[in-house]
């Protein structure tokens, strides 16, 4: 078995699947940085200045020689790997896709020239080789400066792998952790038109639109400008349900109508939801107490009060127990007390649920009763 060097994740080498003891932690940060740059010199200032950063030790050089040494030795037991002096520095011998970092980076490139089937696969592999921060553990200016690196690389193949999918159908099922993501990046524009991208096609289209206007007033806040050309034009097109914003042709026909269409529009569970187990449990059995697949539970408040976590607490049970709904799942942001965005009326509403239902927008019409001021939904055979 060939061995492994990890640096996506904390620093690894792996020889025979047994892990190989590396010794202290500056031997690890000199090895880190020969492995990163595996195969090309490593001068001595280059390797003080970045194992050890603006702190190197008295005696520097001799310091380095003799980390140099051990290390020498612990991978001479290692097949496929070298550390030899090469002209006034050092080079670790290694093929580089022994590496993670240099076979994630290989593969992001030739995705990028790749057909979409072939660069699905080589981002997902190019992905999985993700263990966790990389370099974890390891501290000084350069390694740090290369970690943030790699965590820009990262999201890169990230939204690179998002195109893939959403150009072949699968909107619905990137809602979830798109809206994750865009939470943890809310001034990346690229992101924020694909998650307004997969809304619309979602058949979400009010939220396709209230995200584009919650990342301009990020923009307009943060950094005084408005989104970039690119966004706006999604945002155009979406607000005139321009048919260049639909699935592509090559992407699964969705069926024509209700029977078979399955919606998936629950956001994201809440990550940092804690504690709640009985109000979960005493929801689980109001519908199994129902007597009917599905039933119906209201979760509210004294006074309706917002913020004190009713959405979570249904996120989360919806989440635990979403095998109890496999025809889908339909959701929709009243928001009755955003800071910022009306009430959602119940007219956009359920037209969001019933074109993500698949129900064609000539199908159906609004009749509006000045009484009421209500909305009701009629389908060609005259049921409603």
């Amino acid at each position: 078995m060939p061995a492994e060097f990890r640096l996506l994740g904390d620093l690894e080498v792996r020889a025979d699947g047994r892990r190989v003891e590396l010794g202290h932690h500056r031997q690890r940060c000199v090895l880190a940085v020969l492995l990163a740059e595996a195969g090309r010199r490593v001068s001595i200032d280059q390797l003080l200045d970045r194992a050890w950063g603006h702190h190197p030790p008295r005696h520097g050089r001799d310091t380095l020689y003799s980390y140099l040494s051990r290390l020498r030795r612990i991978l001479a037991a290692v097949d496929g790997a070298r550390i030899a002096p090469r002209n006034g520095g050092y080079v670790i011998s290694v093929d580089p896709m022994t590496v993670d970092l240099h076979r994630f980076q290989r593969w992001v490139g030739e995705a990028r020239t790749a057909d979409d089937a072939h660069a699905r696969r080589l981002l997902e592999q190019a992905l999985a080789l993700w263990r966790g921060d990389a370099l974890a553990g390891l501290d000084t200016p350069w390694l740090n400066a290369l970690r943030e690196g790699l965590v820009q690389q990262r999201h890169a193949a990230e939204l690179d792998l998002t195109d893939v999918h959403l150009r072949s159908g699968r909107h619905a099922e990137l809602v979830p952790a798109l809206t994750t993501r865009a939470a943890r990046h809310p001034l990346d524009e690229r992101l924020a038109g694909q998650l307004m991208l997969a809304l619309y096609r979602s058949g979400r289209p009010a939220d396709a639109l209230q995200h584009y206007r919650r990342i301009r007033l990020h923009l307009v806040e943060e950094l005084g400008a408005e989104p970039g050309p690119s966004l706006q034009d999604l945002h155009r097109r979406i607000l005139t349900a321009d048919p260049t914003t639909t699935p592509p042709a090559s992407a699964p026909a969705a069926p024509a109508g209700p029977p078979g269409v399955v919606p998936r529009q629950l956001p994201a569970p809440p990550a940092r939801f804690t504690g709640r187990r009985a109000e979960l449990e005493q929801l689980s059995r109001a519908l199994d107490e129902s007597g009917r697949p599905g039933g119906t539970v209201v979760i509210s408040s004294i006074g309706g009060i917002g913020g004190i976590g009713k959405t979570w607490l249904a996120l989360r049970w919806a989440h635990e127990n979403i095998d109890r709904f496999p025809d889908g799942q339909l959701f929709a942001d009243l928001r009755g007390f955003d800071p910022i965005e009306p009430p959602l009326s119940p007219a956009t509403a359920v037209r969001g649920f019933l074109e993500a239902l698949g129900v064609d927008p000539g199908g159906y019409r609004r009749i509006r009763t000045r009484r009421w001021a209500s909305t009701a939904v009629w389908w060609p055979d005259g049921g409603c």
